[in-house]
């Protein structure tokens, strides 16, 4: 499948939350549907149009596979909107023991904008270019799956982004903190954010690196100071959102009470 695929790169940090002019948004969405129409219709030769002069050696030499549908599910923008991060999903098959089942695959493509007409392109400082543009392994990583692997089991698909564990133990009485590893097993960029459900006086929270790579982790530091009080307090919530996918994993938020307070508790009957 010969689509120009990468993830979130920090040398063009796409911003997810600004939106674009909706004229400019249009025309975006216009050329990125019309690029994969011509592939779920086989028309390979057409789609030339749709790259920019770096990208087409590599398409060129790629296998070409027809898709069976795709939707639009996210555009990020970076360059005062003059470049983005358009996150679709492609309907295609797998073959798992014989049997033929519909998969839908998240996937991210770059574009930029050159003389008023939005074209796919790869980014060669994130990686070796491959059909599904660059990959870059990261340093704990030599060798991952590459996509055309990922698409051979839906389950591995939605399952490369792996979350340490989903609750966290800090001290109501004494500075303490705790982190979350995520680990990031696609083949590009990810970018980790987390969004809290409740906030109580000193707790806080941060994201180290904010954008990981391919093979790489990141972690979710989770502190708390109680300054001069040490009553309990209450349990409280959050997410871990992964972009450009949109995923979001709870996390439970607990403090613990001094063990003197603990031995004072009714005991249970």
């Amino acid at each position: 499948m010969a689509l120009l695929v990468t993830g979130l790169w920090a040398q063009e940090t796409p911003n997810l939350f600004q939106a674009a002019p909706p004229e400019v948004d249009a025309a975006l969405r216009k050329r990125v549907t019309e690029f994969y129409k011509l592939v779920e219709e086989g028309r390979f030769r057409q789609t030339d149009a749709y790259l920019a002069e770096d990208a087409k050696d590599v398409y060129y030499e790629q296998e070409k596979k027809r898709i069976r549908g795709h939707e639009i599910i996210r555009v990020n923008w970076a360059d005062d909107f003059k470049k983005a991060v358009v996150v679709t999903v492609i309907q295609t098959e797998v073959v798992m023991r014989g049997v033929v089942t519909p998969v839908g695959a998240p996937v991210s493509s770059r574009w930029r904008l050159e003389e008023g007409k939005w074209v796919q392109y790869f980014d060669t400082l994130a990686g070796k270019p491959t059909p599904f543009g660059p990959m870059k392994a990261g340093p704990n990583q030599t060798k991952g799956l590459s996509p055309e692997e990922m698409l051979k089991n839906p389950e591995v698909i939605f399952n490369q982004i792996k979350v340490e564990k989903d609750q966290v133990l800090l001290k109501s009485y004494a500075k303490s903190e705790e982190s979350i590893r995520v680990l990031n097993g696609m083949p590009g960029g990810i970018t980790v954010l987390y969004i809290p459900d409740q906030v109580i006086p000193g707790f806080t929270y941060k994201v180290e690196p904010p954008e990981i790579g391919a093979g790489e982790e990141a972690k979710v530091w989770f502190r708390f100071d109680p300054g001069s009080s040490t009553s309990p307090r209450p349990t409280i919530s959050g997410k871990i959102r992964v972009e450009p996918f949109g995923r979001s994993y709870a996390v439970t938020i607990r403090f613990d009470i001094p063990e003197e307070t603990k031995k004072q508790l009714p005991k249970n009957p």
